[in-house]
């Protein structure tokens, strides 16, 4: 049965995944790719045409968006049921603008578990008994 406490270590796992994730994006990128890939990543990020300034905006916004959509649904507001909903699918379009992108098993696992923690986050927020609770 899930009920107050466990959906706010959800929401904290949540948190917890997304700055770990951002942390080794940003400051490890290929850390655990193999060196032939992690040379041909470095290579094509060199040539590759940098982001534009709309994507660079949005991003941004989308990012302390969830944030804090994730301190609403902590607290419980319903507005921040559909900030994070707005901003789950934003980033899900997001990606089409950016260019390859290359996981490495870390990366891969962190992002895997985000993205089973939001379904899960959304899921119950909107299906469970917990629905009420959301004013």
């Amino acid at each position: 049965m899930m009920n107050k406490i466990i959906f706010k270590r959800l929401i904290i796992a949540e948190v917890f995944l997304g700055i770990i994730g951002l942390w080794k994006y940003l400051s490890y990128p290929y850390s655990l790719a193999p060196e032939d890939l992690k040379n041909a990543m470095r290579m094509y990020d060199e040539i590759a045409p940098a982001g534009d300034n709309f994507t660079l905006i949005i991003g941004l916004l989308v990012l302390v968006g969830y944030f804090f959509s994730l301190f609403l649904l902590y607290r419980f507001k319903k507005l921040g049921r559909q900030i994070y909903i707005l901003v789950t699918a934003i980033a899900i379009l997001i990606v089409f603008s950016f260019g390859y992108i290359v996981f490495d098993p870390l990366e891969y696992s962190i992002e895997g578990s985000s993205l089973i923690l939001s379904g899960f986050i959304i899921s119950v927020s909107y299906f469970s008994k917990l629905e009420k609770e959301f004013k």
